[in-house]
C-alpha cells in the first residue's frame, strides 16, 4: 500500500493576499497531522503564511530559501 504524496502548490508569481488564502484552503482539505508543501517567491506572502500558521495552531515543519523563492512545508494540527 503506497502513501499519497503531500500536496505541492506552486504559488510563485502570486502576490499577497492570494498565497495565504490558497494555503488556508489546501490545509483545510488535508487530514490532521499531514503536510502540504508550498513554493512562494513574495516576501510579504511568506510573512502572511507564517502569521496564519501561528494564529491557526498549525506548524511550519520546513522553511528553505531556494534562492529566489522559499519552500514552505505546513503540517496541519491534530
Amino acid at each position: 500500500m503506497s502513501r499519497a504524496s503531500p500536496p505541492k502548490v506552486d504559488l510563485r508569481g502570486r502576490k499577497s493576499p492570494l498565497p495565504v488564502v490558497k494555503v488556508a484552503k489546501v490545509v483545510k482539505k488535508i487530514k490532521p497531522g499531514t503536510s502540504a508543501e508550498f513554493l512562494v517567491d513574495d516576501l510579504r506572502s511568506l510573512e502572511d503564511i507564517q502569521k496564519w500558521v501561528e494564529r491557526t495552531g498549525n506548524k511550519i515543519t520546513r522553511l528553505e530559501d531556494q534562492g529566489g523563492f522559499w519552500r514552505v512545508v505546513v503540517r496541519k494540527k491534530l
